[in-house]
Order: C-alpha cells, then structure tokens, then sequence
C-alpha cells in the first residue's frame, strides 16, 4: 500500500506537471486539442477488365484434377480438300482431316500477406488491419490475374534480327566519324509489365558522317509475340541501355556511357534493363499462356511453342510496319485490315478490338477529326444548347468486311501500347462444339489459403497472421484461327 510520504511525492510531482503547463490564456501551440482522424485511403487502381469479363472469358472449375488441359481441335484444311467432281459412276473424293491435340498446364498465381497481432491491436478503433491487409492482397492477385490472362508467356519469343542501322546529319550530338554499334532485345507482354526480355541481337554498326550533330535510327521487323524493345548503344566493346519504344525502331542522339533512365510508358516494369542481357527470359515455366501467347504459339507436342518451331495456329498476325493508324475511306485502315484479313481466313468478325488506353484515344480522334464525322445539333431549348459535353469516344467501329457488324473497342491497361488484339468471341461453325472460345479453366479459383504461425527471430517473426490468396490456373484458346493480333503500330 502506498504510504502517507509516497501520496505526497506524486502530489507535488502533478502540481509540477501542471505549473509547467500555465500559460497566459490558450494558445493553439499550448491549449487544448482534438485528434482530428480521417478514413485510410488507398490510392492503389485495380481496373481488371480482362479478369471481370467473364463473358469473353469465364471461369471455370475443371470437372477433373489434372496438371494440364487437354483438347482435341480439328484443323482448317479446307484449301487442301480435294476436287467433289468426280464424274459419273465415280466414287467421290476421300475427305481429308487434320486432327490436333492441345495442351495448356495449369499454373499457380498466389499473392501472401503477413500482418502481426501488435500491428492489429494498434490500428483498433481506427481500421481493421487484418481486413485491410485481405483486401490488398486480393486486389494485387486480381491484377495479376488481369495480366496472365493477357501476356502470360509459357515458351521463348523469336530471336530478334540484327538492326538495320542509318545515320543523319542533324538532330542529335554524336561525334563525327564515330563507329556507333546497337544491339536490340524484344520483350513480351510479361516483359512488358513483370521485366526482362528475350536474349539481344547481334551488334549492328554505322559510322557517322562529318558533323557533329548526329543521330543514329536502328530498325528490325517486328518479332511475333512482342510488344516492345529494349535499345543498347555504345561502342564495339560495350553497349548501355538507351530506351525501350513500343515500335521496332528508335532513333539515338548520343552514344551513353551508363544506362539510361526508363522512358515513360503506362505500366511499364520498373525493372530497368543495363546492358545487353545474354539470358532469354522473356518467358516464364511458372507461367501459363495468355490470349497472345496461346493464339500466336505454334501447336507443339506438349503446349504453344515458339512460332516458327512446330505447327501453325492459323492465327491471323501482322507488323504493322511502325505506322501510325490512319483514316482511309472514311474508316480507320489498320482496323479494316484486321476485319479484312479475318474475313478472308474464316469468314468471321471480331467480337472486340482489346486496345491499350493510346490506341483507343488516337482512334477516336482519327475518327472524329475527319469530315465524315457528324455532328448534331441540339434543338433551341436554352439548356440543350448552353449545357453541352465536349469531346467524345468511339466505343464501336462498324466491319465493313463482314457486311456492317459494330465491332466494340476496349481499353485495356494490360494491352501495351503499340498492340491490338482482335479478340473473336463466336466461332459459329456447323458442329463447332465451341461455347467459349477463351475459357479460364481453374483446378482451384481464388481462394484464402492461412499458414500457422511459428515462432521466429526478427521483427514480423511474433504473433501474426500469415495468409496468401492463390489460384491454379490456365487459359484455354480454342480458336487461334479466329483472332488476329496486330503488333508494331506508331
């Protein structure tokens, strides 16, 4: 029990306590004061489309444990069949097939979180941690998700050509007479937004001309399945990382001495490349094959392999050169050249134009820049005319090929810039068997899956919850025939 003298001693300490707190009036520096707590906020943008269109591509639990899909396609071998005029009292023609099975391995896409048991005991009142930590977690998956179904890349990209190499006079600061050497690496989808690339080119070089204001343009057709490049320039004994572009050509004004900064592209890994990577990892064993990869591979005998290495999807793909889309004929050409060549292939229409954020943007601009534009005008209702909505997007882009089928266009933040895929929902041929023609086939679907806690050293290594929400995944593309993925667009 404390004493009479022990009662005395914390008297006089809080009367300390409170002189050296006097002052003359209340001030804001030294009076009274509320806590003023606003909500947490997360600034972190989750725009899944792919993932959430479960229409174009739903997903399902497979009906049987198995580490791979497997179906059986028949092949488009009409231009092989042979001639149905046999003549009288002939027999007719023997029908040809062409059978092919198809692999897609399921794959794992997990996301953990660790939160301590202090860490919700000092948020209490305030947030839920455990909660928060969930949502975060699940969100990060869901935007993993949204870009293995895109950009998975399960086999190697094609090697990327030595470049073609031109000088110029002006515009840069390249030394006279200087020997200028450039290799190139190609990045997938998976490159594009995880890092990494396919192993780099041959060294190509130019020696510039008598000024000293030189550049240097590198180009190489495109590579099938890629959507950008990495650039290194230097001399013949070393070369740095100058840039990566979206096009398969770039344009150099200095010769660098240490690797350069990332440029500004949406989404772009921030995985900064150095110097010319001699190992190939523009692929994944850990990952299954997205809408490009499954469409472009070719058939192989255990999946999608490197196009050019086994047989071909009939996948329809173009590079586009390094143009910028253009009006032609009052429509766009390179979407008329991708409904044009669909049409020819298989006599169908794409569901939907699958475009980055830019794509969409110049093309709703080409459109509504030109005089075969129109425009409305309200009646003379004062609020109609005083109140109207500037500017405008082209949603849809009318298959003139296909006999005037609206063909929807769809802004993706997991398509890079520079790609379009035209993505065929319907393949209505007689005895087709094809429902879905991309299905995300699921061994397990999203699920919370919590470790037991064991003690462990550090900090985070106490009480805590460990969790991490997975799934077993893959994408089934039943019909490569019927898509057409454009690449190397300005």
């Amino acid at each position: 029990m404390p004493t009479a003298a022990d009662f005395e001693q914390m008297t006089g300490e809080t009367l300390e306590i409170l002189r050296k707190a006097q002052t003359s009036g209340v001030l804001v520096s030294t009076g009274v004061q509320g806590v003023d707590l606003s909500g947490l906020v997360s600034l972190v943008p989750v725009n899944v489309p792919a993932r959430n269109n479960t229409s174009a591509f739903p997903r399902v639990i497979a009906g049987m444990g198995s580490q791979t899909a497997l179906w059986r396609s028949l092949q488009n071998i009409n231009a092989s069949q042979p001639n149905a005029a046999v003549g009288v009292d002939y027999a007719g023609a023997m029908t040809e097939f062409d059978e092919q099975d198809v692999f897609a391995p399921y794959k794992v896409l997990a996301m953990a979180g660790r939160v301590t048991l202090d860490a919700v005991a000092v948020a209490r009142n305030y947030a839920d941690a455990l909660a928060v930590a969930e949502l975060q977690t699940l969100n990060q998956l869901f935007i993993a998700q949204d870009c293995y179904i895109i950009n998975g890349q399960a086999y190697a990209l094609p090697a990327a050509s030595t470049p073609t190499l031109t000088t110029a006079a002006t515009g840069g600061s390249i030394a006279a007479s200087t020997a200028v050497y450039v290799k190139v690496a190609a990045r997938s989808g998976l490159n594009y937004f995880y890092g990494g690339s396919g192993v780099a080119s041959a060294a190509a070089n130019v020696t510039t001309g008598a000024t000293a204001t030189n550049t240097v343009t590198a180009s190489i057709p495109a590579v099938e399945g890629a959507v950008a490049y990495d650039w290194y320039v230097g001399t013949s004994g070393s070369q740095f990382y100058y840039t990566t572009t979206t096009v398969a050509t770039a344009t150099f004004t200095f010769v660098p001495t240490a690797a350069q900064a990332l440029p500004k592209l949406p989404l772009l890994s921030t995985v900064a490349p150095t110097t010319p990577p001699t190992v190939d990892t523009s692929y994944s064993g850990n990952s299954y094959n997205g809408v490009m990869a499954a469409n472009l591979g070719d058939y192989g005998s255990t999946g999608p392999v490197t196009p050019g290495t086994g047989t071909p999807s009939g996948v329809t793909w173009k590079d586009w050169g390094g143009n910028a889309p253009a009006l032609s004929g009052g429509g766009v050409d390179v979407l008329d050249s991708i409904n044009d060549a669909l049409w020819a292939s298989v006599q169908l229409s794409p569901t939907a134009y699958m475009v980055n954020s830019e794509q969409g943007d110049e093309i709703s601009k080409l459109i509504l820049g030109s005089s075969s534009a129109l425009t409305y005008l309200p009646p003379t209702d004062a609020d109609a005319r005083t109140n109207l909505a500037g500017g405008g997007y082209v949603g849809r882009y009318v298959n003139r090929a296909a006999g005037g089928v609206p063909v929807a266009i769809e802004v993706h933040p997991r398509v890079a810039p520079g790609t379009i895929i035209a993505r065929t929902d319907r393949v209505p041929f007689p005895g087709s068997n094809i429902g879905t023609v991309h299905e995300v086939r699921c061994q397990y679907d999203t699920m919370r899956f919590d470790y037991a806690a064991n003690l462990a050293s550090g900090a985070g290594g106490g009480p805590r919850f460990d969790f991490e929400i997975r799934s077993n995944e893959t994408l089934v593309a039943r019909a490569p025939v019927a898509q057409a993925i454009y690449s190397n667009i300005s």
